[in-house]
């Protein structure tokens, strides 16, 4: 069965309409959205409107969601650019997206995959995991239910392999770039950010994940322009600082 995994889309309109259009062609049989649908971004309900048409998609809620349901508690938690974007979405979001988000799941299973936004640690707590970061990693391993855990928050396309004891950090995979599954280590994966990539290469990027031959491959949009979404950002109250970093420029 293969398998599509997305991350932070974060209200661009734009990038999702790309990946739904690739996932399309490439007839994936599931699709799972790892949380931070809205936020940053000037298209909250379109985004979400898109995801909850879209049949055999698993959505999860990730931090931004939490925060436009938890406003008092997140302004400490996040950055201040974060949260302003975040004020101007629940000042946005309609009644039935409001309903929507507050619905969704921390966490999913499916064989011997499991998906988080966060850390399996604790995932109310968004901790990240970071290549480096050796506690994080190892609690995130340790919390998982199942072999292979996709997470994201990060918006950095990485690969942790615990039976090769090494991490892989694919904030540079080109589009296609492949690993295989040795099937007996615990893996941990991040598909990088379909709405918001901020390191190496600026192209959105997902996963595909192939579960009867082990092979994972990261995937990035070609068919996306930065500069329609950044246009929309300039034209309305958010932060203007978020357009330029679409484009790279920070």
């Amino acid at each position: 069965m293969r398998l599509g995994i997305f991350s932070d889309a974060h209200g661009n309109l734009e990038a999702l309409r790309s990946f739904e259009e690739v996932a399309r062609e490439e007839k994936l049989d599931r699709l799972f959205c790892l949380g931070d649908s809205i936020g940053y971004g000037p298209n909250p309900n379109e985004c979400l409107e898109l995801l909850r048409s879209v049949e055999n998609l698993v959505v999860l809620m990730g931090n931004h969601e939490w925060a436009a349901l938890n406003l008092d508690t997140a302004k400490y938690g996040m950055n201040p650019i974060a949260y302003l974007a975040i004020l101007w979405t629940v000042k946005r979001l309609t009644s039935e997206n409001w309903d929507y988000i507050r619905n969704l799941p921390l966490e999913a299973e499916f064989d011997h995959c499991c998906f988080f936004h966060a850390s399996a640690h604790y995932p109310e707590n968004w901790e990240y995991v970071r290549p480096g970061d050796c506690l994080a990693i190892r609690l995130c391993l340790e919390f998982s239910p199942q072999r292979i855990v996709f997470v994201g928050h990060t918006h950095q396309p990485t690969l942790l392999d615990s039976g090769c004891a090494s991490v892989l950090h694919c904030s540079l995979f080109s589009d296609g770039t492949t690993y295989k599954d040795p099937g007996h280590s615990r893996l941990i994966i991040n598909p990088g950010s379909i709405g918001q990539p901020r390191v190496g290469l600026r192209s959105p990027c997902f996963v595909i994940y192939d579960s009867e031959t082990g092979t994972i491959a990261w995937r990035r949009l070609t068919n996306y322009n930065p500069s329609l979404t950044a246009k929309k950002i300039l034209c309305s109250d958010l932060p203007s600082k978020l357009a330029y970093i679409l484009m790279g420029q920070f």
